[in-house]
């Protein structure tokens, strides 16, 4: 089965369902025809994505976007010999698709592997999510997991190598990249052209050699020998793991990385933000994509955005990792913002992000006293008086779920922010700041101890009231005015970010 001919994926288009070879993605793409591809997994799509796009400007570094399906084949032909484009070569001294050569022409020491036992990160337990489900896995299910778990994934068990986009052996690939477009077609085709015209500035950033080969799977190895990063072509698709398909697949550990020399995981990616603060490639965690981290990102000057963001472009970033620790339960992440980098209008959108956030802690300081008035042991010992340990937990959790509300709106008309008033600015977002601390209030009442009840009740009440007219005085009109937040609340509290199916 060779991908540059046969047709292996199962792609959705805007005829219908049909399978077709890698060129072909490729000319459907271009014709923004692709709705999806079928047996893609969700966790899967960061890993594809960033293969498309990476391949694609590969092969179109030194000559112009195919208007065709040929065109494309003939593109990706010239990158290496037909047997890396194979999921299955006999020789094993030669390449298959993301499989290296073996040089000792064995796979005596390797061991058998299941496409979705390997692949699959724990998101659920093993009853609800089975881990060997797929019990006849085709060639384009192979794929798919080889892309994904040489160029991105971590979590397939002990002693397999990570993919040195990351930081470290336990981190994730963090993906947070710019589009005009959440169609496939555009997205991709826009990446592809943003890798082609800024391949440079990651060549000389990090000193790599544009005549080194960019597919790793096509060298041999043996497991032991590494490459050093400024051995490699910037645009580099990784291959860190030693798998074969041989009368079944199969795969057998490494005493070495396949590359050696980044510095806590920069390796170029075009999709990975850079902590300058901490000098290391961001590891996405949850906090990354709730709107206090997500804003610093991509409004502060912490962190160093990728080469997709080089091109102004007015659309969406779409942030995506594959996140967990090891041996716990993984996460994939998603989240979909409006987002412009247009840069006339750049400072008023970051000072009025930066406003925000700091609005929001203090409504966050608000919540926070008036539920330890409500919670705390009131003594008479002269000891210090605190929230008992039995109510911590649901404390925290109403201060999670307040962030929660405003992370909700919290992107909601901010790229309009040099067409909007200051005072109109400042009345929405301590309006919405309002309504978000009063329902969460409402809600944590619960939790107020029989002890004196109404007494800890007006005490907290009291005391949230008067810091609300206070320190959110903008929005003081509306402190008393339960109703009129509450209707405000529900016509602005929408999710700003999309989880789009095919994204």
């Amino acid at each position: 089965m060779n991908l540059l001919y046969d047709s292996v994926f199962t792609v959705d288009t805007s005829d219908g369902r049909t399978t077709c070879s890698l060129p072909r993605i490729y000319s459907l793409l271009d014709a923004d025809a692709v709705e999806g591809f079928s047996r893609l997994q969700a966790h899967q799509k960061q890993a594809w994505h960033c293969f498309l796009a990476q391949l694609g400007a590969i092969a179109t570094e030194e000559r112009n976007i195919p208007d065709s399906e040929n065109g494309w084949r003939d593109a990706l032909s010239a990158l290496t010999d037909d047997a890396a484009w194979n999921l299955y070569t006999e020789d094993l001294r030669k390449p298959a698709f993301m499989q290296p050569p073996v040089p000792e022409d064995t796979l005596e020491d390797f061991a058998p592997i299941h496409v979705t036992e390997y692949d699959v990160p724990t998101l659920s337990k093993n009853h609800a999510l089975k881990t060997r489900r797929m019990h006849d896995p085709d060639d384009e299910h192979w794929v798919y997991m080889l892309v994904n778990v040489q160029t991105t994934g971590f979590y397939a068990g002990s002693g397999n190598r990570r993919t040195s986009r990351m930081n470290g052996s336990y981190a994730s690939r963090p993906f947070f990249g710019l589009t005009p477009s959440l169609r496939l077609g555009p997205w991709i085709m826009h990446d592809i052209d943003v890798l082609r015209t800024h391949v440079d500035k990651i060549e000389q950033r990090y000193n790599f050699r544009r005549e080194a080969t960019p597919l790793l799977w096509t060298e041999s190895w043996d497991g032991t020998e590494s490459f050093d990063l400024e051995e490699l072509h910037p645009l580099y698709i990784d291959c860190p793991r030693r798998i074969r398909q041989g009368k079944t697949w199969m795969k057998t550990s490494t005493s070495a990385e396949r590359v050696t020399g980044d510095v806590n995981g920069q390796t170029g990616d075009p999709w990975a933000p850079i902590d300058e603060r901490e000098n290391k490639v961001l590891n996405p965690s949850r906090n990354a994509f709730e709107y206090r981290q997500l804003s610093e990102i991509l409004f502060g000057d912490r962190y160093r955005l990728p080469v997709s963001f080089e091109e102004e472009t007015k659309g969406y970033v779409v942030c995506r990792a594959v996140t967990g620790e090891q041996g716990g339960r993984v996460h994939n992440l998603q989240r979909v913002v409006k987002f412009s980098n247009r840069r006339r209008v750049w400072g008023e959108i970051e000072q009025e992000a930066e406003r925000r956030v700091k609005r929001a802690e203090t409504a966050a300081e608000i919540l926070s006293q008036a539920l330890y008035l409500m919670l705390k042991d009131d003594r008479d010992d002269g000891k210090r008086e605190q929230v008992p340990d039995r109510l911590q937990e649901g404390q925290n959790r109403q201060i999670n779920a307040f962030h929660e509300r405003v992370d909700r709106c919290f992107f909601r008309y901010l790229l309009e922010t040099p067409n909007i008033s200051a005072e109109h600015r400042n009345a929405f977002w301590d309006t919405i700041l309002v309504g978000a601390l009063r329902s969460q209030f409402d809600e944590a009442r619960h939790l107020c101890p029989e002890k004196d009840r109404w007494h800890r009740q007006a005490r907290a009440q009291s005391a949230f009231d008067n810091r609300i007219k206070s320190e959110l005085d903008y929005a003081k009109q509306f402190a008393n005015d339960h109703d009129h937040t509450d209707r405000e609340q529900d016509r602005i509290e929408k999710p700003d970010g999309t989880a789009v199916a095919n994204v």
